[in-house]
């Protein structure tokens, strides 16, 4: 244990005397670096641990790292007090609106509702059985909810249901009720009035059962109404019907933090976050989907048949209704009654919500997994946040050094808003430990791709999987473009003069040497999105960070034992290559290095289309005007090395490194990319596109004028 912090706390004293220079790069001198190594190792401190367990302490350092930064989240926003006997005195009930107001004169029902509301309530039943008007309805579903909120408000929350449910009916009927189509006016205030109070009664009535712990997929519940009684049976529609779930929470509980922009749709429903059960058997989805997945649903309680029963002599009311939790990312849609109307839906906060884990939503995680090949080994391969779609072509993003799948949120929350996306991709994102070798992360990244095609698709059938697009930022740049090509001999070349038949070992450790140097492309890769990659190295990596980085990374211990042992036993083989002295990634993107060399040497194979998106950043003089360095481009990766691929396309963006793939111009340039492949693929028509390339703006506007 002491040794665990005396390490860290070296690393600590090493990496601040470095970031001190003049000359560290914006990687180094604008993260929290040395933060959150000591963070980590006072963790370590007071956790009073004996055993290293560097998942339990990156949690809890993790916790306190957050304390003050900008991250994603889903903060819970308070609720509304209930009223003390004070407060029910001094409180004044919401009047309802002028119209309704209007409706209770004309009646001479004011007074009465003054001091007797639930009397006047059943009077207004009574006018809408048999020949109802909308005014009526509006009342009587306008005044059940503010009694519902008010009943709620003093703690009686099974009278509150009572009332929200005599609510939810009540604008469910003026909204869909046959003998209504004729007077029913989508320019009248009180359809838009309507709907709202559908939606609030309906979520109060949510959030009564949640409290409950009623709100249970499968749960068929009983909620007697005024003079009616609503049977409700909650199911999941669509592609999520046959997952179980923790637990449901409401969208509006919540308030997202972090993210630059918020998804929602408008219309009838409620949104929810749906968090998933993690199962014990683990289907071939299941094993892509990380643990406490959140996902939005909206709930649409739909009437399904209303029939009148006798009961002990007297007639009631059962209506038996359904609550639908539908998937908004499916279906946009209901229909009822042959009418069809949108559904309100938020996709932004569900994923917000999935952060709120302090090790997922700061860098600690990043920064363990970078460190400890053997920690992030735990993580590494592909992740979905949706079920497998054999018609919708994958994107996957790969992240960059020092970073992991979070850092594409932004990104990934503005393209899934696209309805041309979302209906024809599908996003994937790779982890893999971004402290070794690029060459050895793409190898394990060809690896996994190539074991979840054959798991998704046996047989081959899917020609969505043939279509894969990979977004990339950073080294995970140089991870995308070696899905691409062939190795021939070349990358051997560079190890040894000898053919590599000759090497001796053990089978195993041959077998994954072997899948380093000597491999085929993905041919199912048709599309590659670089950004900010040090496609010629990176200044980055100099003398200084590679030694550090042999004094912080750790690979994996058993691929290091197993390289020292293949190494002493073919020495003569090997002799004295760079192959033995490049142990990091830092190692791997230093400038001019043999492996980098040859994959710039590489054809970029003709079936593959590349694109770039590279940064720039400035500095302002003492005039305000902005001063460019060409050669200092993002701050990590200089202009020459970001852009020396050749590609279809290239985009410059006014960012630093670590915030290219972040920006708006970035996102709006892979959306329009997305686009073009829909094209290309024959998904879409070139018409069909909404939305013009990033930077053609000032262009477009032009040719208008």
């Amino acid at each position: 244990m002491a040794d665990a912090v005396t390490y860290l706390i070296r690393f600590y004293l090493n990496l601040g005397n470095f970031a001190e220079m003049r000359s560290a790069p914006i990687l180094f001198r604008r993260s929290n670096t040395k933060i959150f190594v000591l963070i980590l190792a006072c963790a370590m401190l007071v956790s009073g641990c004996r055993v290293w367990n560097p998942e339990r302490l990156a949690r809890r350092a993790a916790s306190i790292s957050t304390i003050g930064q900008n991250t994603v989240s889903a903060k819970p926003l308070p609720r509304a007090t209930k009223l003390g006997l004070v407060g029910k005195l001094v409180t004044n009930k919401p009047l309802p609106s002028e119209r309704t107001q209007q409706l209770l004169r004309r009646f001479v029902l004011d007074k009465t509702y003054a001091t007797d509301p639930l009397t006047v309530l059943k009077v207004l039943k009574d006018q809408c059985r048999g020949n109802p008007a909308l005014t009526e309805v509006h009342a009587l579903a306008e005044l059940a909810k503010i009694e519902g909120d008010w009943i709620a408000r003093t703690g009686k929350q099974e009278d509150a249901n009572r009332m929200y449910a005599t609510a939810v009916l009540h604008s469910y009927q003026f909204l869909f009720d046959d003998q209504l189509d004729f007077f029913r006016n989508a320019y009248d205030p009180q359809f838009r009035s309507i709907s709202d109070i559908y939606n609030r009664s309906l979520e109060c009535l949510l959030q009564g059962l949640k409290d409950q712990k009623e709100l249970v997929v499968g749960n068929r519940i009983s909620i007697p109404g005024i003079d009616e009684t609503l049977n409700l049976k909650i199911s999941v529609q669509g592609r999520w019907s046959d997952q179980e779930f923790e637990r449901f929470e409401l969208v509006n509980d919540y308030e997202v933090e972090g993210l630059e922009n918020e998804y929602r749709t408008y219309g009838l429903g409620v949104p929810m976050i749906a968090v998933r059960k993690q199962q014990e058997q683990l289907t071939t989805n299941e094993k892509y989907y990380p643990p406490g997945l959140s996902l939005p649903l909206t709930a649409f309680l739909q009437v399904v048949e209303p029939e009148v029963q006798l009961a002990g002599g007297s007639s009631s009311k059962t209506i038996h209704a359904e609550l639908k939790l539908i998937d908004p990312l499916q279906q946009t849609l209901v229909t009822v009654n042959g009418r069809r109307a949108p559904l309100e839906s938020d996709i932004s906060t569900p994923m917000a919500y999935y952060l709120n884990d302090p090790i997922l939503n700061s860098n600690m995680f990043a920064t363990l997994a970078m460190l400890d090949a053997d920690f992030a080994k735990n993580f590494q391969g592909l992740y979905m946040l949706e079920p497998y779609d054999p018609d919708k072509i994958p994107v996957v993003m790969i992240h960059g050094f020092w970073s992991s799948p979070t850092t594409w949120l932004q990104m990934f929350n503005d393209l899934r808003a696209s309805r041309d996306v979302r209906e024809h991709y599908q996003f994937w994102f790779y982890m893999y430990p971004t402290g070794q070798p690029f060459w050895v992360s793409a190898a394990q990244a060809r690896e996994d791709l190539a074991t979840v095609k054959r798991e998704l698709d046996p047989n081959g059938r899917s020609e969505a999987l043939n279509q894969t697009v990979l977004v990339a930022h950073s080294m995970g740049g140089l991870v995308a473009r070696m899905q691409t090509i062939d190795s021939g001999n070349d990358f051997w070349n560079i190890v040894s003069d000898e053919p590599f038949s000759k090497v001796q070992g053990d089978p195993e450790s041959l077998g994954k040497l072997k899948r380093v140097f000597d491999f085929e492309a993905n041919d199912s890769v048709k599309r590659v999105i670089t950004i900010a990659t040090p496609h010629e190295g990176s200044s980055f990596a100099n003398n200084t960070t590679r030694w550090l980085s042999h004094k912080a990374f750790s690979i994996p211990q058993l691929t290091r034992s197993e390289h020292q042992t293949l190494m002493k036993e073919n020495q003569e083989i090997f002799g004295n290559s760079d192959f033995a002295r490049i142990k990091t990634s830092v190692d791997s993107m230093t400038p001019g290095a043999p492996f980098i060399k040859v994959l710039n040497e590489k054809p970029l194979p003709e079936n593959v289309k590349f694109h770039n998106i590279y940064g720039q950043v400035s500095t302002t003089n003492l005039f305000g005007g902005a001063n460019r360095r060409a050669d200092r481009g993002d701050g990590v990766v200089s202009r020459e090395s970001a852009t020396a691929i050749e590609c279809e396309s290239q985009l410059e963006v006014e960012a630093e490194h670590v915030q290219v793939h972040q920006t708006p111009q970035a996102i709006l340039e892979v959306r329009r990319i997305l686009l073009d492949h829909l094209v290309d693929t024959e998904r879409i028509r070139p018409e069909d596109k909404r939305i013009l390339p990033a930077g053609h703006y000032e262009a477009a506007k032009d040719d208008e004028d």
